[in-house]
């Protein structure tokens, strides 16, 4: 393969300059390398990067494949985008979750993300990684091990903990891709899922794009990201749905300051509507700002009616909301939450002690 021929004549750091690729080596087996590029900076439209999308490579074994998720695949509409024989083609349920990968090397079964050679990745601000997270829900749903240590296996792990914006109400472990890594071909997953009894990726019954474009108008981004087409030549190209685009946007960008900024506007109310996982998290913010809202209220009420600016300034200049203080004393505003709500998020983060926070419980315990 390309990428095989580039790093027997180049080398690994030529692939990394050249290519803005990502390197991350197995933390037990070091000469295990996992190749993925950047979203930002790898030239997409190139083979040899959309080689990398998740690939684990023996350095000590001439480059040979020990693992081989995907391809890197394209949005229908965007240049590189596959041709798709529409005659043989399956549309696939694009699934909402994070692809983990089973592979066979030094006689046991391991399990791999698309960034991390060994899933030590850790997942969203839980204390799992992806392999035990991964591992966990494997032996939740009894599923056996293949016999075949020469194939390579594609899941999508979907949980309460690495949820992105559909909603994950049970943990899954969704079978949507085989692969032979001494062959590097791909297989039918069906097969695979109906002999080991594992989930498989749904199908629907749509025939060309037009179908499946009109599908994702009326799907509801809290149930489903869109659909994956898969012709059997292996070419695939993904259609999503717009509002799901929107909602991930958002998700990715959630952290403890968005969280703040919501608390601060009272928007609370129809942001937890899609993301009621972060109820508590919202709820232990909301406690802390309404606390500092009455203590400022209070401190103002103990020294409004000083008769000399002088005697105010020298009673509250120590404490870290006097600028508050000074506001409401000279009528710039009219509310201590006026005045909160003008004062800087990382100033705000300071006075409410944010990095205290326990981020554990942001995502419900593993059913």
């Amino acid at each position: 393969m390309e990428l095989q021929n580039y790093l027997k004549t180049k080398g690994l750091d030529s692939l990394q300059s050249e290519f803005k690729i990502k390197i991350n080596r197995h933390q037990e087996f070091t000469n295990l390398v996992c190749l993925k590029y950047s979203q930002l900076e790898s030239p997409l439209e190139n083979l040899i990067v959309q080689q990398c999308r998740g690939i684990i490579l023996d350095e000590a074994n001439n480059w040979s494949v020990v693992s081989y998720p995907y391809d890197k695949f394209f949005n229908y509409g965007e240049q590189s985008a596959a041709k798709i024989n529409w005659d043989n083609a399956v549309v696939y349920e694009k699934l909402d979750g994070s692809l983990m990968t089973l592979f066979f090397y030094q006689g046991e079964w391991r399990v791999q993300s698309s960034g991390t050679a060994d899933g030590s990745g850790q997942v969203n601000t839980s204390k799992y990684s992806f392999k035990k997270l991964f591992w966990k829900v494997w032996q939740q749903l009894g599923y056996d091990f293949p016999q075949e240590i020469e194939y390579c296996f594609m899941f999508e792990l979907m949980t309460p903990y690495n949820r992105i914006v559909v909603r994950q109400l049970e943990n899954q472990l969704t079978l949507h891709g085989v692969r032979n890594v001494n062959t590097l071909k791909e297989e039918n997953p069906l097969i695979w899922s109906n002999k080991y009894s594992w989930q498989i990726a749904k199908t629907y019954p749509f025939n060309d794009l037009s179908a499946i474009i009109k599908a994702t108008a009326t799907l509801d981004p809290l149930e489903g990201e869109g659909y994956i087409v898969c012709d059997t030549n292996f070419n695939r190209i993904k259609i999503k749905s717009a509002e799901y685009v929107q909602l991930s946007h958002i998700r990715s960008s959630i952290t403890t300051r968005k969280i703040l900024e919501i608390v601060i506007t009272n928007e609370g109310e129809e942001f937890l509507t899609y993301f009621p996982e972060y109820v508590k998290l919202h709820q232990q913010i909301t406690e802390r700002y309404e606390k500092l809202v009455a203590d400022i209220e209070t401190t103002y009420q103990d020294h409004q009616n000083l008769p000399e600016q002088k005697d105010f300034a020298l009673a509250i200049k120590h404490l870290p909301y006097a600028g508050t203080l000074f506001a409401l004393r000279a009528g710039k505003v009219s509310s201590v939450k006026e005045s909160l709500k003008n004062t800087s998020i990382p100033k705000l983060e300071s006075l409410l002690n944010l990095d205290e926070l326990d981020f554990d419980f942001i995502i419900q315990e593993l059913r």
